[in-house]
């Protein structure tokens, strides 16, 4: 088609075309759309492993951009849940750079922590996991911290903890329009040269329809909302893990059912984002905008435990930050700060503060025991 010359197309909108062109019903979707979107190997927006997407340079800021503190109150948490002297292992999934990974190692060798057994990063993308690998090489922590492809690479091992930051927000979503009292997927097609929204009827006891059927039909005409329908299978493949006791955090910017499914959310949660702009058309530069929707935290619960996860907690970052640094608060009450210490203090406050970080961001916390 030639698009990819005129500055308002990528190189993806023409595999795009293609890939819909190919279909019998002549439309993808959504959740195929943003998959081809986000992670098509060449031309995907994570395809390269070394574009700066993160920080005020990129596409958006996360609590890791903030500073090292993330690493070092989320070590302290470790602590606690593995203090006693137990071996224990870290997974990691969603790790973008790694630099997470090396903050918590860094904060959980000067706590003096010895009872690990490895820190694991699970990235099936070959590319990423090359780049990772090179990172953590220009550390001291080759063979602790270990790219992995795949949850089967991992252990298992008897104990352990389990750390997803900011990854299911960007897990490929279903989009769904509430029109003429039925629930309608939202596909995409082709028209007059650009991508368009196609209201198809969803097919008849598949998962989709479960799931809008839970949703009922108390809805404006046109209310538009995401489905995540990879939840359930995400959330049976952590089973694995660890053999005799997990712990599970899933840290991610997200609602409740009711919240999520509020009248007043007629456009969803849907929102794409390029060099700190947010818009929310996902049809504008495929490959070179980041895609993102909340994440809905009662249907992650639902899938924690029907996969056989207990007592599943969610607080807000806030609180769960506030908590897991009691102890460094302590041991830092009265002292002026040096510079280092006020650099960390002001790391702090901007990750719990409740118009910044504290209350957008949401922590999952649930368990295996047995």
């Amino acid at each position: 088609m030639g698009h990819s010359h005129d500055k308002k197309f990528t190189p993806l909108h023409d595999l795009l075309f293609q890939e819909i062109e190919n279909r019998e019903s002549a439309s993808l979707s959504f959740a195929e759309f943003m998959d081809i979107c986000l992670y098509h190997e060449d031309l995907g927006y994570y395809a390269d492993p070394t574009a700066r997407k993160i920080g005020r340079s990129g596409d958006f800021f996360t609590s890791v951009s903030v500073g090292d503190t993330f690493g070092l109150l989320l070590a302290r948490d470790i602590r606690r849940n593995f203090g006693d002297g137990e071996r224990f292992a870290i997974v990691e999934q969603g790790a973008h750079d790694g630099q997470l990974a090396l903050d918590i190692m860094v904060a959980l060798d000067d706590l003096g922590v010895e009872n690990l057994e490895g820190y694991f990063i699970v990235e099936p993308r070959e590319k990423i996991r090359a780049n990772l690998g090179k990172k953590i090489e220009s550390t001291g922590y080759v063979r602790r911290i270990n790219p992995v492809g795949s949850f089967a690479e991992v252990g298992p091992f008897d104990t352990g903890i389990f750390l997803a930051n900011e990854l299911l927000d960007a897990i490929p979503v279903h989009r769904v329009i509430f029109e003429e009292g039925n629930w309608k997927e939202l596909r995409v097609t082709v028209n007059r040269g650009g991508f368009a929204w196609l209201p198809s009827a969803i097919e008849s006891g598949s998962r989709l329809e479960f799931e809008t059927n839970r949703f009922g039909t108390n809805f404006p005409e046109g209310y538009t909302t995401e489905v995540c329908l990879a939840l359930e299978s995400w959330a049976s493949g952590l089973l694995g893990l660890f053999r005799e006791r997990g712990v599970f955090r899933v840290i991610d910017y997200g609602l409740e059912e009711a919240d999520y499914l509020a009248p007043h959310r007629t456009s969803g949660t849907l929102q794409c984002y390029r060099n700190h702009r947010k818009s929310e058309n996902p049809f504008e530069l495929p490959g070179e905008t980041d895609l993102t929707a909340h994440v809905n935290f009662s249907h992650l619960q639902r899938a924690a435990e029907s996969a056989g996860f207990r007592n599943f907690r969610l607080t807000d970052q806030h609180h769960f930050l506030v908590h897991a640094a009691e102890d460094w608060l302590r041991e830092i009450d009265g002292q002026p700060p040096d510079s280092a210490g006020a650099k960390r203090l002001r790391q702090f406050q901007t990750l719990i503060h409740p118009t910044m970080m504290g209350r957008s961001f949401q922590v999952a916390e649930f368990e295996k025991i047995g």
